[in-house]
């Protein structure tokens, strides 16, 4: 029995794609339609579509911004590319989800958000992390001050690897931009405001294409995070939330997390919280916990059908700009040291 599902459109057969396709999957055909998929290469759109269960699929990325069935794009293009394919689609009246990060420069944010605002569009950031139900508890906790004052965020990404994606410009490479960010994501989530003091070191590959960050930031009333990324090094990929009388700490993969624990000043031992996922065809996935992106498409779903916004309350417009300016920042810090 239909339900008004979303009519998604897909922008690119990439891994991250096929991911995204089985959560899909796993909330439902009767809430989700899928229409259309579409990738440079037209025999892979045609494979994707076969295996994916797509009702159609296209060679050009224009055909799919002028297929009027479709009511959503979900964007996995390379990164560079998402300014160019983002504006093709919103320009074309359709709503958006791109995957992050964003873009690569400020400026194409901004007009992107601006041309969505204008068009009256959905248009959202794919950090799938705020999505997944251990962000919104930890969020609880330390609105209800459990934990007290939160003074510091710890948050380290840390993934040693050589794969291309990671190595060259042309690709959107850098530890940063597909790692990094992640941390930045989380203190934004935390203290959802914009730093007043932004600080870096920093080493690249020969390229320019950075390979080790960390960061400090300093925000209002003294509160500040300590971040790091790295594709040369390997280290437990957890956080933790400092406060006055406590911590919490989101256990690895902080960005895509199942469990945390919260201490209290004067406990005997932290109390842990776990919210395990499905095992809907766990073996297809290509990412680890891709099963959470089933909460990011029914956020998407209550914007679109139940609250009908074209702005998500968690990932606003705000905190796409914020983290943004934040990269950009990093960026131009790394480049002149």
């Amino acid at each position: 029995m239909s339900r008004n599902p979303i009519r998604w459109g897909f922008c690119c057969a990439s891994k991250i794609a096929n991911d995204f396709s089985i959560a899909l999957d796993n909330v439902g055909y009767a809430f989700h339609q899928k229409v259309a998929v579409a990738a440079r290469d037209l025999k892979r759109a045609h494979d994707f579509s076969l295996e994916h269960k797509f009702e159609k699929f296209y060679g050009s990325y224009k055909e799919l911004a002028e297929d009027e069935e479709v009511e959503i794009v979900y964007v996995s293009s390379l990164t560079p590319q998402h300014f160019e394919h983002c504006k093709l689609f919103l320009e074309n009246g359709k709503h958006v989800l791109c995957e992050k990060p964003l873009t690569m420069e400020l400026q194409h944010t901004v007009e992107l958000i601006s041309l969505a605002k204008e068009r009256k569009l959905f248009f959202m950031e794919g950090f799938r992390s705020r999505f997944y139900p251990v962000y919104p508890h930890v969020k609880r906790h330390i609105d209800d001050g459990e934990i007290g004052e939160v003074r510091q965020i710890h948050a380290h990404f840390h993934k040693k690897t050589t794969a291309e994606r990671l190595t060259l410009p042309e690709l959107g490479g850098g530890a940063w931009y597909n790692i990094g960010v992640y941390c930045l994501n989380l203190v934004d989530y935390i203290f959802d405001s914009y730093p007043i003091q932004i600080s870096s070191v920093s080493d690249r590959l020969s390229n320019g294409v950075d390979k080790d960050f960390v960061i400090s930031l300093k925000y209002a009333g003294g509160k500040m995070a300590l971040l790091s990324t790295s594709s040369t090094s390997s280290r437990p990929n957890s956080a933790f939330i400092c406060g006055s009388i406590g911590y919490i700490e989101l256990k690895a993969p902080f960005h895509c997390p199942t469990e945390y624990e919260i201490f209290k000043n004067g406990d005997s031992k932290p109390r842990k919280h776990t919210f395990e996922l499905s095992t809907f065809r766990s073996e297809d996935y290509n990412y680890l916990n891709s099963d959470g992106f089933k909460y990011q498409i029914e956020h998407v779903r209550h914007c679109l059908r139940d609250l009908k916004t074209i702005e998500s309350p968690v990932m606003t417009f705000e905190a796409i700009g914020r983290i943004a300016r934040v990269t950009e920042e990093l960026m131009t810090q790394m480049k002149s040291g």
